[in-house]
């Protein structure tokens, strides 16, 4: 797997940064108020594999919601399908315009990201897909991509299982999670794990992906750089032949 380094925030990085904008803010207008990317090195991790050239892919999106990534991904494969919790995303975005729970600025009302999604690509599909019983027959997905997912599920070891087991002989699987040195027990809806944890987790699976060990300098903090957490990016590509 691969720690994040601010080293790698460079002109080439800025370059893809800059044509996906671009391309999001054609589709959804530009009025849309709201920011089009928040997880900007792991979404530069999961642009940068995915296939060159569009073809009969079928592709599968985790944790979509007030995400755009679906929206690119369409441009890829035959068969997108966007995925979260849409219920309880719908829920709490309810709440949010009611008063009954805090606004976020960088959140898009639930309807109006829904609506756009629509709107953009025709024939995208959006699905309520609990990843720990996920509603596919083995080897369906050609890719699954899951940029800040895992970390959100209590039963982190299942979700996994589930979308190796969903990946077709050769798929990938491409991901991103959180890791701190002291690491954090699931609770208030987010787990961070040590990277002795991390090693662990995915030890059973085929891990393509560069190994980088972590750097824990301040610099290589994400999120609001108060905390010591970094960011992995881990790619799993299923044997094509059992």
């Amino acid at each position: 797997m691969k720690f994040f380094e601010a080293s790698e925030l460079d002109q080439g990085f800025q370059s893809r940064m800059a044509e996906y904008d671009a391309f999001v803010r054609r589709r959804v207008g530009p009025d849309f108020a709201y920011p089009l990317r928040m997880r900007d090195w792991e979404l530069d991790q999961v642009l940068q594999r995915l296939p060159a050239v569009p073809g009969d892919y079928a592709i599968l999106d985790t944790g979509s919601f007030n995400t755009y990534l679906g929206l690119w991904l369409a441009r890829v494969g035959r068969r997108v399908v966007v995925s979260d919790l849409f219920g309880a995303r719908w829920r709490k975005s309810l709440m949010r315009r009611l008063g009954l729970l805090p606004r976020k600025p960088t959140e898009a009302p639930y309807s109006l990201w829904r609506d756009l999604m629509h709107r953009a690509v025709g024939d995208l599909e959006m699905r309520t897909v609990d990843l720990t019983r996920m509603p596919y027959a083995d080897a369906t997905f050609d890719l699954i991509t899951s940029i800040s997912v895992v970390e959100h599920i209590p039963a982190v070891e299942k979700a996994l299982a589930e979308m190796y087991r969903c990946l077709k002989p050769g798929g990938r699987l491409l991901l991103t999670i959180d890791c701190s040195e002291g690491g954090k027990p699931y609770g208030g809806g987010v787990r961070y794990f040590t990277p002795a944890e991390l090693e662990k987790l995915f030890a059973a699976y085929p891990v393509t992906s560069p190994r980088r060990p972590p750097d824990f300098r301040r610099e290589n903090w994400c999120y609001d750089k108060t905390r010591p957490v970094l960011t992995a990016f881990v790619e799993v590509t299923k044997p094509a032949f059992a």
